[in-house]
């Protein structure tokens, strides 16, 4: 190490000692901790996402889905939406986004899980 190395490095050494502190408030040792924040929760990846020709592209959050479906609607694309039960009775959301600037390549379709129907309930007669 010359003397130039030498220098420098015991003036960032001196500048790093002499750096002033923040102040940190005492506490006595009976006050309790503060309260951690809840952790949010995660929502599983249960939103398929296909592109204009039907493949698969990947999984999302039903609340990031409806963020994207909002701001794509906010910025102009055209939005069509169905709702459908697949064969097992499941209620489905299907919802395709076309952004105007690229009416082909901007098609995204996303198939959102809807909460159960609830079942059905016969209808009964009045008592005569």
């Amino acid at each position: 190490m010359n003397t130039i190395e030498l220098a420098a490095a015991s003036l960032i050494g001196t500048a790093l000692v002499l750096a002033p502190i923040d102040p940190q408030p005492i506490r006595t040792l009976n006050t309790p901790l503060p309260e951690p924040a809840p952790q949010p929760v995660d929502e599983p990846a249960i939103v398929a996402n296909y592109d204009h020709h039907g493949t698969l592209w990947g999984h999302d959050t039903i609340t990031k889905t409806q963020a994207d479906i909002t701001h794509a609607h906010a910025h102009g694309s055209t939005i069509h939406e169905w709702h459908v039960t697949d064969p097992d009775g499941q209620p489905l959301r299907i919802v395709r986004t076309i952004d105007p600037t690229t009416p082909l390549l901007g098609t995204d379709i996303s198939v959102i899980p809807m909460p159960p129907l609830p079942p059905k309930t016969l209808q009964t007669a009045p008592a005569a």
